[in-house]
């Protein structure tokens, strides 16, 4: 429902339902998964089968009424500098560390760090599908939370280097999604991606909002 997306009364219990009675596994659209960039059987580039056990992370799905009330959703533009996927877009999140108490607490943990959101603030109102990150061998988990009013952001300026704020409406436009060949050093690949205010959006974070959106769409809650 429009109104829903326009953050009207009622979004938090709207949103929380879709993701209670959402069926499990969430079938999100399976190109969000990187492939070879010359193989067209569409077959993912990792086999898990040949990986140790995943180490175990969290990252939180923030849901706000932004500019104009419109349901947004804050991303994070990782540092050029860092080790480990520099430059991308991702939600704030990361391992869990020995002193969380959950995988819920590591999530508004790495939110409180990266981008200074505070975890009291916080609804936790669903969770999504774990997202396995193969170059990392991450196991994430994503939580879903709410905040009935637009936060203030204080980014981590060691890590995070842009806030950036996505509407929910833009997941769920019929031309959100679009198929790019990626490339870094030594490789390429193939995945579906978003593209928003010039940044592109790929690997688990698409994936992650791409559950999300199949959530919506399923509960009717497309504009």
């Amino acid at each position: 429902m429009d109104r829903i997306l326009r953050g009207d009364e009622g979004w938090q219990e709207a949103l929380a339902s879709a993701l209670a009675h959402a069926p499990r596994p969430i079938a999100a659209d399976p190109r969000f998964g990187p492939r070879p960039a010359a193989d067209e059987s569409g077959m993912p580039r990792y086999d898990r089968a040949s990986f140790p056990p995943a180490r175990v992370a969290a990252t939180l799905l923030l849901v706000y009424p932004g500019l104009g009330g419109e349901l947004t959703m804050p991303l994070t533009v990782r540092h050029a500098d860092l080790r480990a996927h520099a430059g991308e877009i991702s939600l704030p999140g990361g391992a869990m560390d020995a002193t969380d108490a959950s995988l819920e607490a590591a999530a508004l943990r790495e939110a409180w760090e990266e981008v200074g959101l505070e975890p009291s603030a916080v609804s936790i109102i669903g969770v999504l599908d774990d997202v396995w990150i193969p170059v990392s061998n991450f196991e994430l988990r994503p939580f879903v939370g709410a905040i009935a009013a637009r936060p203030v952001f204080t980014p981590q300026t060691d890590e995070v280097a842009e806030i950036v704020e996505l509407t929910v409406r833009h997941l769920l436009g019929d031309n959100a999604v679009t198929e790019e060949l990626i490339e870094g050093p030594g490789w390429q690949l193939r995945a579906a991606v978003y593209r928003y205010e010039g940044h592109r959006i790929w690997g688990a974070t698409a994936r992650t909002l791409a559950m999300f959106a199949a959530v919506l769409n399923g509960a009717g809650l497309q504009p």
